[in-house]
């Protein structure tokens, strides 16, 4: 494995190769498949947790800890092979205590997403499965990057304070009519009543 490989499967493929990469996915599935792919090989990437260890979740049992190392292995794929990953076994790998280092780095993304439990919306957009039609792609796709970097950009601007949200929230909205926001929510409320029909 080399880290950040990928493969496709294309028409050009032998039914061989076809059936290698799609044993290749259901071994990815597994936990032993999933943590060969993701962190590569044992004693080399990763150990079995060592007592006083304390898994990112520390109400339950650490599953496993990654190993530094100062030159790559490149024994895994990394995030790329992140086709499974149960919560169980994401809030069992063990992490340093201290947030503030890079090997704390993981519990402090955990502790934040803590601070959002019970505050999850009651209904969510389904973008990992809305289709849009070939007739708006295009339109859409202009729209979305122009939308999502003027919302970015203005959250930033916002947050410092650059901007005031007493002063300057209804030129923001204007900014936003101006670059198509109704057509951008059209187009999605027609892309969602569609998926919710099928």
């Amino acid at each position: 494995m080399t880290n950040g490989a990928t493969f496709a499967i294309t028409n050009k493929a032998s039914e061989e190769v076809q059936i290698k990469a799609i044993q290749l996915l259901d071994y990815m599935f597994t936990i032993d498949g999933m943590i060969r792919a993701q962190f590569g090989i044992e004693g080399e990437d990763w150990i079995e947790p060592e007592e006083g260890d304390i898994a990112l979740n520390e109400e339950v049992e650490p599953i496993l800890k990654r190993l530094e190392s100062e030159e790559p292995l490149n024994n895994g794929w990394g995030a790329i092979a992140q086709y499974y990953e149960p919560r169980e076994f994401k809030e069992g790998q063990v992490q340093a205590e201290d947030i503030y280092t890079d090997e704390g780095y993981e519990r402090r993304l955990q502790e934040a997403t803590y601070l959002y439990e019970g505050k999850e919306p009651e209904e969510t957009f389904p973008f990992w499965a809305i289709w849009y039609p070939e007739e708006v792609q295009d339109e859409y796709a202009t729209l979305s990057t122009n939308i999502l970097d003027n919302v970015e950009q203005s959250s930033v601007r916002f947050i410092t304070g650059e901007l005031s949200l007493e002063n300057d929230w209804d030129d923001y909205v204007a900014g936003l009519e101006s670059l198509g926001i109704e057509r951008y929510i059209e187009i999605n409320q027609e892309a969602y009543d569609n998926y919710m029909a099928e």
